[in-house]
């Protein structure tokens, strides 16, 4: 942006053919005007007036800059002022969510396409773990999913959403002096499968926290596992995604952690040569995440 001041500043010191009257337009001083034709010439690496005395002129360099310069003000001009046009765009998006975010993905789908009746959105629900991969080989536009320890592909880009607390569920019959150890100590452990980006994010964390349990069932489905803890069955760390609920829910137990980094990340993964597209999906989710 400084960069931009200086080539308005060498317009008007072009125009009125003085520092002092170039002063004016611009609302500096003579002195700071000849200073950012200074700093111009270092970021151009050659000079584009010539001082003779107290006066200045365009030299050739200066007189062949100057349209160049005219020309790229008037495009910046039209990026602040103009709001580019959406109205006509069109194309095919290929989307996949977890299941848990399937909800926020459906209700901004439904408003992007009334906003942009041109663009066909295909959404279906995946599991997480290889979905950043499905999106940097094209065969996915975009991804809503969770975050893992791994880098980001290249050729991808991710845009984090929210947050989701892990946290641990038991039923209400459960005994309410037991604590989260006694619990694992007594219980069978309802694991999310280690096959999942979500498994590995749970696992990790029962390390790091040294929770450990005697007995355990892995399974995929979150829903089936909160039943199954409902029925007094086992218990279970889980994500407390939106639309859960379970604090209501008078059959469970929910015991939140003490610690930050008890969570997993949601975000869209998008394919960096869709993006075009992808860029108004991203728009559309967090603005109904803001709603």
């Amino acid at each position: 942006m400084s960069n931009i001041r200086f080539f308005r500043t060498f317009v008007e010191v072009a125009r009125h053919g003085s520092f002092v009257a170039a002063s004016e337009q611009v609302s500096l001083t003579p002195t700071a005007v000849g200073l950012q034709i200074q700093a111009l010439e270092t970021y151009l690496g050659y000079s584009v007036v010539d001082r003779i005395g107290k006066g200045i002129s365009l030299n050739q360099r200066g007189h062949r800059l100057l349209p160049l310069a005219v020309q790229m003000l008037k495009l910046c001009d039209q990026m602040q002022h103009t709001d580019p046009d959406q109205s006509n765009l069109s194309g095919s998006l290929k989307v996949a969510s977890i299941a848990t975010s399937m909800g926020l993905v459906v209700r901004s789908v439904l408003k992007m396409r009334a906003r942009h009746p041109n663009v066909l959105v295909q959404p279906g629900v995946s599991y997480s773990g290889d979905l950043p991969t499905r999106v940097k080989e094209g065969e996915l536009d975009a991804a809503l999913s969770v975050k893992s320890a791994h880098k980001t592909p290249a050729g991808v880009l991710w845009t984090h959403l929210y947050r989701e607390p892990l946290v641990f569920l038991a039923s209400a019959h459960a005994n309410e002096t037991l604590d989260i150890r006694a619990l694992l100590a007594e219980k069978l452990f309802l694991r999310v499968s280690l096959a999942s980006t979500t498994g590995v994010l749970i696992d990790r964390f029962m390390r790091r926290q040294r929770l450990k349990m005697n007995n355990f069932l892995e399974m995929n489905a979150m829903r089936t596992i909160v039943d199954l803890v409902r029925d007094d069955l086992g218990v279970t760390i889980l994500p407390l995604f939106p639309g859960a609920n379970w604090e209501k829910d008078k059959g469970l137990r929910v015991i939140p952690f003490d610690d930050e980094l008890a969570c997993r990340n949601i975000g869209l993964f998008e394919n960096e040569s869709r993006s075009f597209l992808t860029s108004v999906l991203r728009h559309h989710l967090t603005e109904e995440l803001n709603s």
